[in-house]
């Protein structure tokens, strides 16, 4: 653990404030300037290291409600050890989705209780260090958080090096305890237990189409704001146009953002045909940023029904990151630049698609797309 001066810690703080206040559009939309000084000092107060510091700063930027600005996930302050696991929420809470080996036999187990705290209470201790961008935000975010051996210390949640996780499913309770690992270790999906899997819940990226001809529809898996070399956002509109079907399917469920131009040819192309082709877009809680750009363009054309998730991220958000250095820490801080509005959407306000259609763990478990099963019946 790097230790700091007092005065090189002052100056890292005055510079983390300058820096934030020159950048970020409003960083006093939703706490007072005062209050938020009174806080940043209050969390500084008895800080000696790197990790202190940035714990700190860890703890007063949610007070944003800005995603887009945080910390880096720096070594000086997390170390190189993560507890290699991912929980997601599903219908009635925390369900194990991807993990190393350690925990491989128990993917698809739900979580109720890290050491002696209960979920609900973890949900409560962590949410003070989640960015409250809209009501998905807790319940997408904390996963990420209890991955972090020096987070759980840093809330008291863990006192020794390892933790005790209490997980069950409907044949059986168990307790197992694990310990920090390489965090550059791969994790094991638990599809990947799974026999037979719907081809739509194989994400690859950047995006992959098919012809889904049972539901007389064309498929269009899109992961990544970003063009792929060997196939353009053209040549897809091309070979849709070729295939004859009349409807679309634009999945955006795994997209967390990118340059929202790279699907403005497939937009232009509705638009200008906006009564031929029936369009569906499904959404997920995992979209944010740019995938929330295209989300509301393709809503905004006739013929066009969304269905699934909520996203985490909003419509009228703060984006367009620059980067700034602390100069004695080297702490490196994200800051949002400007503020993205869309009309229709306050800041704060998520995107609701027409039939919300939340993922089901029943049938995650089987191998089932529950917002392709809920589609096809529509079709």
């Amino acid at each position: 653990m790097t230790n700091l001066t007092k005065k090189a810690i002052k100056q890292d703080i005055n510079e983390f404030q300058k820096k934030l206040e020159e950048i970020h559009p409003n960083p006093y939309k939703y706490i007072l300037k005062k209050d938020f000084h009174t806080l940043l000092e209050s969390k500084t107060k008895n800080v000696k290291s790197i990790r202190d510091l940035g714990l700190a700063i860890i703890s007063v930027l949610p007070k944003l409600k800005d995603g887009h600005t945080q910390l880096e996930l720096s070594y000086d302050v997390f170390g190189a050890k993560s507890f290699m696991f991912q929980f997601k929420f599903f219908n009635d809470g925390y369900y194990l989705i991807k993990s190393s080996k350690t925990l491989s036999e128990f993917l698809g187990y739900k979580l109720t209780r890290i050491n002696n705290f209960p979920i609900d209470d973890i949900e409560n201790i962590v949410t003070p260090l989640i960015p409250q961008e809209n009501e998905t935000s807790t319940k997408y975010y904390l996963s990420s958080k209890l991955m972090e051996p020096v987070i759980l210390d840093y809330l008291n949640i863990k006192k020794d090096e390892n933790i005790k996780l209490q997980l069950e499913n409907q044949k059986e309770k168990t307790s197992i305890e694990i310990s920090p690992e390489d965090s550059k270790i791969k994790m094991i999906s638990m599809l990947k237990n799974i026999p037979k899997v719907d081809e739509s819940l194989k994400v690859r990226k950047p995006y992959w189409f098919k012809h889904m001809l049972d539901l007389k529809s064309f498929y269009f898996q899109y992961n990544e704001c970003t063009e792929m070399e060997d196939l353009s956002i053209s040549e897809v509109i091309k070979i849709f146009k070729k295939s004859s079907l009349l409807n679309l399917i634009i999945d955006l469920r795994n997209n967390k953002g990118g340059d929202s131009e790279v699907l403005k040819p497939l937009i232009e192309f509705l638009r200008k045909y906006k009564g031929k082709y029936k369009t569906f877009v499904l959404t997920g809680a995992d979209m944010y940023s740019s995938a929330v750009i295209n989300l509301i363009e393709l809503s905004d054309i006739p013929n066009t029904i969304s269905i699934g998730e909520i996203p985490h991220g909003n419509p009228t958000h703060y984006g367009e990151v620059e980067i700034f250095i602390l100069p004695n820490s080297k702490l490196k801080v994200f800051s949002s630049s400007k503020l993205f509005r869309f009309k229709g959407y306050k800041l704060g306000e998520p995107f609701k698609p027409t039939h919300i259609v939340n993922t089901k763990i029943q049938d995650l478990l089987l191998g089932k797309d529950t917002q392709i099963e809920y589609l096809s019946n529509m079709l």
